[in-house]
């Protein structure tokens, strides 16, 4: 079985906005892509989706209306907004893929918290 790849948000924040629109991606098939566009969306990122924060990388993430898409990228076509976030967008956020535990400690809240699937909860 082959080793999980990285992945990655590629992050395109227009110019004077807080908004950043970003696609889940694994960063050495962005690399390649951006140097040979003939190497399929497919292999290059994570989903066809294009998710919208209004607050930077603070609060949650949606998906953008058409209408937006249409403001910031001049369409709402999704291969070309994802083309153009991959092409002019940054990495943000490299984590192992699709790992679904991760430890936080909020000292203000008490005592760490885990999302490891088998033990949800506090931990001592």
């Amino acid at each position: 079985m082959a080793a999980p790849q990285e992945e990655v948000r590629v992050i395109y924040k227009p110019k004077n906005s807080r908004e950043e629109y970003f696609v889940f991606a694994y960063p050495d098939e962005v690399l390649r892509w951006r140097k040979d566009k003939s190497i399929p969306l497919t292999e290059v990122v994570q989903t066809f989706e294009v998710y919208e924060s209004s607050n930077g990388s603070e609060g949650f993430a949606g998906r953008p209306s058409k209408q937006t898409l249409e403001n910031v990228f001049s369409t709402s076509k999704d291969t070309d907004v994802i083309n153009y976030i991959l092409e002019n967008g940054t990495f943000h956020n490299q984590r192992r893929g699709n790992i679904k535990e991760y430890n936080a400690t909020n000292v203000s809240r008490g005592k760490g918290v885990s999302t490891n699937e088998n033990a949800i909860g506090i931990h001592n």
